[in-house]
């Protein structure tokens, strides 16, 4: 049997072959891999780097920062029959690794392969309107749905397409390793140990001018400080890491340290809108009016990441989907010290709240990850704040389990976490975040819904928004949510919440970034990745 080379040999190979000709582009990642498992089925922390960037390939790409639609295997879309009927043109002329021609019929048995195994639809498209998967021919592909839901798009688009000829003879799809993955992707499985991964290029890729490099290796650290000192040291050229001081702690170390972090999400301090006080909008606005978020940001990400737009919707869509003159929440912690007294919240001798019974407030908690430190600096600024107009509150550190547990329960008063749904609009957001769908009694796990808050304005909005493809209805959607979002607060949104893309640019030019987003500071194997290894060129 071939022994795995060990991480030295490896990158030898790599690096040494060919006499120094080959153009290998380095990724780190702070992780050790187990299997040589390249399902395209499995979750990305199960499978290795290079599945779904560089293997498999979708059928489009859509950049969450702006919505922007990228051709993959497909080339275009239309929505007809009332929005019921999705019909896309696959790309021809392109080939899976082992010869044999990619057709739509491929793309068809994908979505049905995964409606005949539903613990791969990860993403609920057969539960959520989707009806059948068809090719009418080599090129088209028919997506039929029994009920309105445009915004599936971007679930569907993301999708890693596998041939049928491979996997139609696969019945145990959650467990197989797919240890030579067969697919149309810009590169092919070359070499693998626990500590490094190879691919090399696809030399009959559909797109004849790219890529531009002849490899990519994955070489795996046992943290990210180590793997921070691997791009610091020109020994790999892409991280996608969370570094504590991205300014001064990296980029300003080395004229070839750079970093991307678009914000994709937010940070939202989510009250729990199904026991008292919080039930109170009147109350969640005075306590959201008495928090400084830009303090907030400032203090928990040293001025990398801003204080949040109090519509939860992120800063590259902001432009887009808010009409004109629609402003943030201003901190006032004066304006809400009064607020709070005339929704009946009135302050005892000693300045501290009284309930409308007239009794002391309790000190509430905050929720928060243990040990993750950004949220325990926000939680503890936010305590800062809120003491000054006479609430008392305390930092609870759970566990994951029961951090996540607890949101998703309702046994919380506040807490802090992200957007528990984040997409290409700010559709997703608000659907994932009020839709009552997504809600559950208390003691009952609520997906994804934390505040448990719904209002029939904003679930009118919603269907109205996936009922249509027409951009002007959508807007309307939108702006009426967010409209009754910042007027009832369900949740503060505090900070910016980024993604982690970090270079060593002293080989390769062509990375995304902020003048070029032809991603979103994608994670190293995801199909927005795919388009960075795409772009890149040796200097």
């Amino acid at each position: 049997m071939k022994k795995a080379l060990t991480l030295t040999a490896l990158v030898s190979t790599l690096l040494l072959g060919a006499a120094h000709a080959q153009k290998t582009f380095t990724v780190v990642r702070p992780t050790q891999w187990g299997a040589q498992n390249m399902n395209p089925f499995a979750p990305g922390d199960q499978r290795l780097g290079a599945t779904a960037s560089t293997i498999y390939e979708s059928l489009f790409f859509v950049n969450l920062l702006d919505g922007k639609v990228t051709e993959v295997l497909g080339t275009k879309y239309a929505w007809s029959n009332n929005n019921r009927t999705l019909t896309i043109t696959t790309r021809p002329g392109v080939k899976w690794t082992d010869g044999t021609p990619f057709t739509a019929k491929d793309a068809a048995f994908t979505f049905n392969y995964i409606k005949q195994y539903p613990a791969l639809d990860t993403t609920a498209l057969w539960k959520n309107g989707l009806a059948s998967a068809k090719a009418t021919n080599d090129t088209t592909l028919v997506l039929t749905f029994n009920k309105t839901n445009t915004p599936i798009f971007s679930d569907l688009a993301n999708v890693l397409i596998v041939p049928e000829h491979i996997w139609s003879k696969i019945t145990s799809p959650l467990t197989e390793p797919n240890a030579k993955p067969v697919g149309t992707g810009p590169f092919v499985f070359d070499q693998y140990s626990q500590q490094a991964v190879r691919v090399v290029k696809n030399p009959n890729y559909w797109m004849k001018d790219k890529p531009y490099i002849d490899a990519v290796v994955w070489v795996s650290t046992n943290s990210n400080d180590a793997a921070q000192l691997k791009l610091m040291k020109g020994e790999a050229d892409f991280g996608y890491i969370g570094l504590s001081d991205p300014v001064g702690g990296f980029q300003k170390k080395g004229p070839n340290n750079a970093f991307y972090w678009p914000v994709d999400n937010g940070n939202y301090l989510y009250f729990n809108t199904a026991k008292a006080p919080f039930n109170d909008a009147a109350f969640r606005r005075g306590l959201s009016q008495a928090v400084n978020t830009s303090d907030v940001a400032l203090k928990a990400y040293a001025g990398v990441a801003k204080g949040s737009h109090s519509s939860g919707i992120i800063p590259a869509q902001l432009k887009s989907w808010l009409p004109a003159g629609v402003s943030s929440m201003k901190f006032d912690p004066v304006a809400a010290d009064k607020a709070l007294t005339a929704a009946g919240y009135k302050k005892d001798g000693s300045g501290m709240r009284l309930g409308k019974d007239g009794k002391a407030l309790p000190t509430f908690k905050i929720l928060v990850g243990a040990g993750w430190t950004d949220f325990i600096t926000m939680a503890t600024t936010i305590g800062e704040n809120l003491k000054k107009v006479g609430i008392n509150t305390s930092v609870d550190q759970q566990q994951w389990s029961s951090y996540a547990g607890g949101l998703q329960s309702g046994t919380y008063d506040m807490g802090i976490s992200w957007g528990w749904g984040n997409g290409p609009t700010p559709y997703q957001l608000y659907y994932k975040s009020f839709d009552p769908d997504f809600s559950a009694p208390v003691g009952k796990t609520a997906p994804s819904n934390l505040s448990r808050y719904t209002n029939p304005v904003i679930t009118k909005a919603l269907e109205t928004y996936r009922s249509s493809s027409d951009m002007a209805v959508q807007k309307k959607a939108i702006a009426d949510i967010a409209k009754v979002v910042m007027q009832d607060m369900p949740f503060l949104p505090l900070t910016d919440r980024s993604e982690f893309a970090d270079f060593n640019t002293s080989k390769f030019t062509g990375f995304p970034s902020a003048e070029n987003p032809y991603n979103y500071g994608n994670p190293d194997d995801s199909t927005g990745a795919r388009l960075m290894y795409l772009n890149v060129k040796p200097k």
